[in-house]
């Protein structure tokens, strides 16, 4: 019987830990010795604490070999391995503590930045001066409030050949006159400015002062300058279904419409008729009633007017587009008129103030401008022809009309 083969012993512990010093690599799925990633409060990832771990664990291991193999010859390959392995311990040391103080530098850098105060904080923090808004009496303290009054088309201008520190002098004179007072305190202009139209405009303190200048400017005005007359405000109201036999020229049959409806005779302007309804021969037609009390008005407005059992719907009065008594056009005021006069009694081209033409008779209505439309068409117009037997003020006249119908249109074509 051959004998058997002997057994390789197997190596002494030793030799064991030597062939295999350290576990296994860890792969991907190791969780024991993968670096464990998280995030910390300052929001990077940081596996610091898994690497020292992981290099603490393999120098323990250096330290059991070393006991081991304490005294002890050791293989040539054996000895290359172990100084390999130390080699690369402690380059992976070196690097660990690089890489701890890079972060330490980090983090503390970090640090900084959040104890620092952002832009919005140093908006916050500084103290900011407490300033005060200013009151609008301070806002316009220099601030001078100003009032024109027109002069009628063709009226003697007022303060003609006077200085403007007389006509100053000579209007502060009639306020203090007319003992012209506001929360009782007295009315004085600071300032005025005559201009080369006639009319005159007024520096006063407050915008209350200058209300009143114009509010009450029939009371004072004349005072100031006899040639310096003007109409007081007022507010018109237009009442239809009058019976046309009222004549409001009539003193008597004017103060009996007056009082059945309880208006003070001394607060009504003027009435007037609008447009011609007697001379149309019709029985009822519309009024105008200017008041100079905006109270009375307003109570008009809301209760309407009666007469002899006839009740009068009343409306706020607008008047038509404004009609210019210099060159007798539709559109603008005399005032603001650049163009030649037109003369309302012959049509020649001065004022009719200085008009001295023989056949006109002020009783006798002749539109002017229809009058010479038809000179310019035909070359020649009779003028005491029925056609033209309107005013050139009144909505009668066909020029008037068409020029009413134009600007209507041009003002729907501006608005789209």
């Amino acid at each position: 019987m051959s004998p058997s083969p002997a057994r390789s012993k197997p190596p002494p512990p030793q030799l064991s830990l030597l062939m295999n010093p350290l576990p296994d690599p860890p792969d991907e799925n190791d969780h024991m010795f993968s670096p464990q990633i998280y995030e910390d409060e300052h929001g990077f990832l940081n596996s610091t604490h898994t690497q020292t771990d992981a290099i603490t664990l393999i120098l323990e291991k250096i330290n059991e070999i070393e006991k081991q193999l304490h005294h002890q010859n050791l293989p040539s390959e054996l000895t290359t391995l172990l100084n390999r392995l130390c080699d690369k311990v402690e380059s992976l040391a070196a690097k660990q503590s690089e890489t701890d103080k890079a972060i330490g530098a980090i983090l503390k850098r970090l640090d900084q930045l959040e104890n620092q105060p952002t832009n919005k904080q140093k908006e916050t923090n500084k103290p900011t001066a407490t300033a005060q808004t200013p009151t609008p009496t301070d806002q316009n303290k220099f601030k001078k409030y100003s009032i024109v009054i027109r002069t009628k088309f063709g009226a003697t201008k007022p303060f003609a050949g006077k200085t403007t520190q007389e006509a100053y002098n000579r209007v502060n004179k009639a306020l203090m006159e007319v003992n012209a007072k506001h929360d009782n305190n007295p009315i004085r202009i600071k300032a005025i400015i005559k201009y080369p139209s006639g009319d005159v405009r007024l520096f006063t303190r407050t915008r209350a002062e200058a209300k009143w200048l114009l509010d009450n400017r029939a009371t004072w005005t004349h005072v100031a300058d006899p040639v310096f007359v003007t109409s007081p405000t007022s507010y018109p109201v237009i009442a239809h279904s009058c019976p046309t036999f009222l004549d409001f020229e009539d003193e008597i049959s004017r103060n009996a419409f007056l009082h059945q409806n309880e208006i003070p005779k001394e607060k009504v302007l003027r009435i007037r008729w609008l447009g011609h309804p007697k001379e149309d021969e019709k029985s009822h037609g519309s009024i105008v009633i200017q008041l100079t009390d905006k109270i009375t008005a307003q109570q008009l407005l809301r209760g309407g007017l009666v007469f002899d059992g006839t009740f009068m719907q009343t409306m706020p009065y607008t008047p038509g587009p404004a009609q210019c008594f210099n060159c007798l056009k539709t559109g603008h005021q005399a005032h603001m008129c650049k163009n030649d006069p037109t003369c309302i009694k012959c049509g020649e081209k001065h004022l009719p103030q200085t008009c001295d033409d023989p056949s006109y008779i002020p009783s006798i209505k002749r539109c002017i401008r229809c009058i010479n439309a038809d000179k310019q068409l035909n070359g020649t117009a009779d003028k005491y022809e029925e056609k033209y037997r309107h005013s050139c003020l009144s909505q009668q006249c066909p020029i008037r009309q068409m020029e009413i119908q134009q600007l209507i249109a041009n003002s729907q074509n501006h608005g789209e």
